[in-house]
């Protein structure tokens, strides 16, 4: 385990490694020119957002989220932490999944931010967290975010954690804000471990509690037919963005690199990669 970006990239650079699984963004460019090298991209279910505990004071009110949400320059984020390799999200689900939609959902607006915010009845002095981030590409959206609220008066701390500890911390509820992601193959799957209150302690990081969230991804899961099924999701991306539990930031354009002499090197948009399919070229 390589946790830091760019010594990553020097390890692949060195020979020392053979495949990295996750790419440093602003070292993309200069792996590309590596003839040693070949660097694969895709669109990735990868969803990202800025978690937001909805059980602490503050943030467990819709209004003071919305604010939150409002005053997020996404564009500004995926520039600086992902090198512009990402694609800026405003919806509560990946906007690559049938049943997105982007009824109910914020757009960036830092006067609409201060209204939500004044009808919150919170005063935003008193909204004061934590983002904790498990890298660098998180640290880097947690500084434009940082920024970004202190347009609205709100403060933020920024914190570097361990990947297993921010695990740990963020299932448990230990937390007021942090920076992850969920990845699935379908949205089926990902509202119900992002949102569903059965994932609450597990994958339900928010720990959003909503019936009728719950009750439209039970209706969803024995829906058969596929219209109606993409309908009912289209009605919970709406509602989910209404709740706005947490803040989209970003889809990923997700970058695997590898030594070129590697055959069969195979990736779906969902991240998997089958590793007995890959051969070393005579």
């Amino acid at each position: 385990i390589i946790p830091e970006g760019s010594s990553r990239t020097i390890a692949l650079e060195a020979g020392e490694i053979d495949f990295i699984v996750e790419v440093e963004a602003m070292d993309a460019d200069r792996l590309k020119e590596n003839s040693d090298i070949e660097v694969i991209s895709f669109e990735h279910t990868s969803h990202n957002w800025l978690m937001l505990n909805n059980e602490v004071p503050g943030l467990d009110n819709q209004d003071v989220r919305h604010a939150i949400n409002s005053a997020i320059d996404k564009e500004s984020v995926v520039t600086v932490a992902y090198n512009g390799l990402a694609t800026p999200s405003w919806t509560a689900t990946p906007s690559n999944f049938p049943g997105t939609t982007d009824e109910n959902a914020d757009t960036y607006d830092v006067e609409k931010a201060k209204e939500y915010l004044e009808a919150s009845g919170v005063d935003p002095a008193d909204v004061q967290f934590s983002i904790i981030c498990s890298d660098d590409t998180k640290k880097r959206a947690a500084e434009v975010i940082q920024a970004n609220l202190k347009e609205i008066d709100i403060n933020c701390e920024i914190e570097s954690m361990d990947l297993a500890t921010y695990l740990s911390a963020t299932a448990e509820g230990d937390f007021t804000a942090s920076i992850g992601g969920y990845t699935s193959s379908d949205l089926l799957s990902y509202v119900v471990g992002v949102y569903h209150s059965s994932s609450i302690n597990a994958s339900n990081k928010t720990r959003l509690n909503d019936p009728e969230v719950d009750a439209l991804i039970d209706q969803a899961k024995t829906t058969l037919d596929e219209t109606e099924r993409v309908a009912l999701l289209e009605q919970l991306s709406a509602r989910l963005n209404l709740l706005c539990s947490q803040a989209p930031l970003y889809q990923p354009l997700t970058l695997r690199a590898y030594d070129a002499d590697l055959e069969g090197v195979e990736v779906s948009d969902s991240g998997t990669l089958y590793f007995e399919d890959v051969y070393w070229a005579e």
